[in-house]
């Protein structure tokens, strides 16, 4: 139950800081500390899944988690040391006034964030058989009626649908890329709650390609 909380809490915290437009500076910056120390008890806590790693056999499923689980570390440490170089309320001059002015630094902060974002969707859709299960037999649903099969088809297409119309307001692509994007049509949406939706959204969509993945390795 602890790491479930965990898990739901670095969720909520990558949403939030995902959305630094709508959050005080400070308030961004201390969050992303927060997120830091979460994402080391997290790795302490699922420790015996690095040791593991020389034991057993490798099929293209395992091989397929170990990626997403190094893209999702290597995303998280770049932009945990880019967020820290760049800062100027907390940490200013943390690592030196150069890099807190620097635009390569802002660029792969914003870029790894992105990609975290991508990564943290996948590694989510690669272990959501066996997360939602437990959470259907938490709320005792009926997974033979046909009420739940409509409710779960209709939520992964139109999760599926705003992610991918959510891509396009983020222009994630140029993110990725660390292209200098000055502002985006998300940026123009009508709240901050529609704003943080619609990333939700876009974790969804490649939450909803990772467990596809999960399923044609299975």
């Amino acid at each position: 139950m602890k790491r479930i909380v965990l898990d739901g809490l670095l969720f909520v915290l990558l949403i939030l800081l995902m959305g630094f437009q709508v959050l005080p500076k400070p308030l961004h910056e201390a969050l992303g500390v927060v997120m830091g120390v979460f994402v080391l008890l997290h790795l302490m806590w699922n420790g015996k899944w690095f040791s593991s790693l020389g034991r057993g056999s490798w099929s293209a499923r395992r091989a397929a988690s170990v990626v997403v689980n190094l893209g999702l570390t290597v995303s998280f440490a770049v932009a945990l040391v880019s967020g820290l170089a760049i800062a100027n309320r907390l940490f200013p001059g943390l690592f030196g006034l150069a890099w807190q002015k620097s635009i390569v630094a802002h660029q792969a902060h914003i870029a790894s964030s992105y990609w975290l974002l991508i990564f943290s969707g996948l590694h989510l859709g690669l272990h959501w058989p066996a997360l939602w299960t437990r959470f259907v037999r938490w709320r005792g649903w009926d997974v033979s009626s046909m009420r739940y099969r409509v409710g779960v088809r209709f939520a992964r297409v139109a999760v599926f649908a705003l992610g991918v119309t959510g891509s396009f307001l983020h222009r994630i692509g140029d993110r990725l890329m660390m292209k200098h994007v000055f502002g985006t049509a998300a940026t123009k949406l009508p709240s901050p709650a529609a704003f943080l939706l619609v990333l939700v959204a876009v974790f969804g969509l490649y939450a909803i390609i990772g467990h596809r993945i999960e399923n044609r390795l299975r």
